[in-house]
């Protein structure tokens, strides 16, 4: 790059960086998904920049689809420099290619999100702040969010994704450039400079992009089209009494956002102070704290406070309050009468038994199992009697203990359950069928074990995990198994569930001499061994023959790379239960 500047600039975006080489590279879909955003936003508002020269780098996993890999290198000629790579990504992954292709006394280096976009002088106006300066940060706090709707909202933060960072070229060490710190705690590393200026950069808040929300006021769309050049969709109609009607409904929103979240009111108050003082320095500061920081932390603290008060008053009125505990639709009498019983334990806020439960117990009946399934409910809450196939029975019992409570409540109220040939504990954080049944109670049915599981965790220690488990040959009537589900208690949160019973019931097992067995390792999948097999491993353990995914991985946040994946997958394969005439409630 020759330039007789004395700086030279790089924008710097992280598309598929590595953060686990031991983990699965992205989804096709995934990758697909992310490249329709960068390809309406993110690329035009780059390829739109005026005013300024600088190099653009797009970091990469090059373990991806050879289409994908082609699409992105026509995608780039003439406008950014493509980075594959699967090392791990780190504070310096940019150093060493950033300081192959530049010359310049000095460094100025941009962040950029593959899904957000810049304003036309944008990379100009980072330019314009250049005094020489050696180890300062820049800041544009004043932005916009675009959601899915179309809508446009205006967004200020005090320390943005889209920093820049400027330093001294040195001999003796590679660049820092802007990675060096998280974008939030910029001022833990450097002073940094707030820029008074107008609306300079643009977040796509979508599905996958779970870290942002809009905290901010509803704006008419003009500003797009004023200061973004993109493709990205948004309502350039709105406007008029319609924009007004829109703009009351966000701030009832906002006032919800904030009554619920106090930290994000703090966030937003103290962005618009530090926006509205203009162009100002901030100065290194240790740990960055901020005002949100203390509210975020108080309001961290409450929420478990609040969250432990919730779980004791829960606990407390289903011991207390008359309980309503039974069968509430079903034969349970024709559900003993076969040789093996599946208990899937459910609990839902609703009335209506969960589809998911449902449809798995008829799955199961069908296969020859009886099934129970029991409805975990506060004394306050009703259960629904749902149409059910033969062999198939749903209990209520109080909501108490999680899924153990609810196998403890099962073998209580029908002790007989535990002599049987086979007896599945399961429950209701499994999506599917996505396929027969048979196949994996075959695989239960060849093995030699006392105690079967699917899967199994290494953390924090060796234990099979519980959303699966079968019992054979009796086993359950051993004497330690005996004791160990009557002792069961309500436990303060998931995290002491698996403490204290799924590894507990591992080490009453192994004391008790029954041997276990788990169907689908880590090695069997082709997996690293740290893979969490029914997260980072789902689709092999689907084409496995194990035909359920965990339901988190459609509904957290964490999961959202690989929600478009598993959305198709349950959606090309979900089992419907058959239509059987011999229904009863």
């Amino acid at each position: 790059m020759t330039t007789t500047r004395p700086f030279d600039h790089v924008l710097l975006t992280r598309f598929s960086a590595v953060l686990d080489p031991a983990g699965r590279p992205p989804d096709e879909d995934w990758l697909h998904y992310r490249l329709g955003f960068f390809y309406d936003a993110c690329l035009p508002s780059v390829a739109g920049q005026q005013g300024a020269d600088f190099t653009w780098l797009v970091m990469l996993d090059d373990r991806c689809p050879d289409d994908f890999r082609a699409t992105v290198d026509e995608l780039a000629e003439g406008t950014f420099t493509p980075v594959w790579t699967h090392e791990r990504f780190r504070r310096d992954s940019f150093a060493r290619h950033v300081t192959g292709r530049t010359r310049a006394p000095y460094l100025i280096t941009t962040r950029l999100d593959s899904d957000d976009a810049l304003a036309v002088d944008f990379m100009a106006r980072v330019q314009a702040q250049f005094a020489g300066q050696d180890g300062l940060f820049v800041n544009f706090p004043r932005g916009i969010q675009i959601d899915r709707s179309g809508a446009v909202y205006r967004s200020d933060i005090v320390s943005s994704p889209f920093l820049s960072f400027v330093e001294r070229r040195r001999e003796d060490r590679l660049p820092q450039t802007v990675y060096v710190a998280k974008h939030a705690r910029a001022r833990a590393h450097a002073p940094l400079l707030q820029v008074d200026a107008p609306v300079m950069w643009a977040q796509v808040v979508h599905d996958d992009n779970v870290s942002n929300i809009v905290n901010g006021r509803q704006v008419h769309p003009r500003v797009v089209a004023q200061r973004f050049r993109f493709d990205l969709g948004y309502d350039k109609g709105l406007g008029g009494m319609r924009l007004c009607r829109a703009q009351v409904r966000q701030a009832v929103d906002l006032g919800r956002l904030w009554a619920a979240h106090p930290g994000e009111l703090t966030k937003w108050a103290e962005a618009t102070a530090w926006t509205l003082r203009g162009d100002h320095l901030h100065p290194r500061t240790p740990g960055a704290p901020t005002v949100t920081d203390t509210v975020q932390r108080w309001e961290r603290r409450t929420r478990a406070r609040l969250r432990d008060q919730r779980w004791w008053a829960s606990d407390v009125a289903n011991r207390l309050l008359p309980r309503r505990e039974g069968v509430v639709a079903g034969d349970i009498d024709k559900v003993l009468d076969r040789d093996g019983v599946v208990l899937l334990a459910e609990w839902s806020p609703a009335r209506t038994v969960r589809d998911d439960a449902l449809r798995a117990a008829a799955a199961y009946a069908a296969a020859g199992l009886g099934v129970l399934v029991l409805a975990a409910r506060d004394p306050w809450h009703r259960v629904t009697p749902p149409d059910l196939p033969e062999g198939v029975a749903v209990a209520r019992r109080p909501n108490t203990g999680y899924d153990f409570g609810s196998w403890a409540a099962a073998l209580r109220l029908w002790p007989q359950v535990a002599a049987k040939d086979l007896v599945v504990l399961t429950n209701d954080s499994l999506v599917g069928p996505l396929g027969p049944v048979e196949p994996l109670l075959t695989r239960v049915g060849r093995s030699t074990a006392d105690v079967w599981a699917a899967t199994s965790a290494s953390a924090p220690a060796d234990h099979p995990q519980s959303f699966f488990l079968a019992f054979r040959n009796g086993s359950l009537e051993h004497p330690g198994l005996r004791d160990f589900f009557p002792a069961v208690r309500p436990q303060r949160s998931k995290r002491d569930v698996v403490t204290t019973y799924e590894i507990g019931l591992t080490h009453v097992i192994d004391k008790a001499g029954l041997s276990r067995e788990t169907g689908w390792s880590q090695a069997d999948l082709g997996l690293p061994p740290s893979t969490v097999v029914p997260f980072g491993g789902w689709r092999e353990l689907v084409e496995a023959g194990f035909p359920f995914v965990k339901r988190v991985l459609l509904t957290g946040p964490q999961f959202a790379a690989a929600r478009p994946a598993v959305e198709r997958v349950v959606r090309e394969r979900l089992v419907q239960p058959p239509s059987d005439t011999s229904r009863s409630r």
